[in-house]
């Protein structure tokens, strides 16, 4: 009786955001795609949600400090998609760590938003059905978490094929 009740209250946990050509409503426990071929659109999204007080974890293959100028001071936590060692930083390979990173950041911060930039470039370190079912795997850490999971997709970067599995657990953000 817990989970169903559990499972009522997620279904209206939700939050209206200004997407810059839209207003669009994400629900908490999800995963969105955000189609687009930079990050900056992934980001607009994830700053409206800074905006109303929740936290925000960005993984991306940009460097740190590169990923602070894109988002304007605000304070976000950051996951470094990179083979050089550091507390923050997560090889491409080892997708295991990296969601664990992930799901510690979910757990300790209910309603956040993660931000997953540079899949494609985990797409070369990792076989196809890998990385899908580590997609498939966040999204149930997003899930528990009722947390948010935006991963920016470049859909030139994968065949169509690709895409559609990506698809497969996620809503898409046009």
């Amino acid at each position: 009786m817990a989970e169903e009740s559990r499972a009522l209250d997620r279904r209206f946990s939700e939050v209206t955001v200004g997407t810059g050509r839209a207003s669009l409503v994400f629900d908490y426990g999800r995963t969105y795609l955000v189609t687009e071929d930079r990050l900056g659109r992934t980001i607009h999204i994830a700053q409206e949600f800074l905006d109303t007080g929740r936290k925000v974890l960005c993984v991306s293959r940009l460097h740190p400090d590169l990923l602070a100028d894109q988002w304007g001071g605000k304070p976000v936590n950051s996951i470094w998609l990179s083979e050089r060692p550091g507390p923050e930083n997560v090889p491409p390979e080892q997708l295991q760590r990296l969601q664990q990173k992930i799901a510690l950041f979910a757990k300790e911060n209910k309603n956040s938003v993660v931000v997953m930039d540079g899949i494609e470039y985990l797409s070369l370190f990792n076989d196809f059905q890998r990385l899908q079912i580590f997609v498939e795997q966040l999204n149930d850490v997003m899930m528990d978490a009722d947390s948010i999971l935006l991963i920016a997709l470049d859909p030139r970067l994968f065949d169509l094929r690709s895409t559609a599995r990506l698809r497969r657990f996620a809503e898409v953000v046009a």
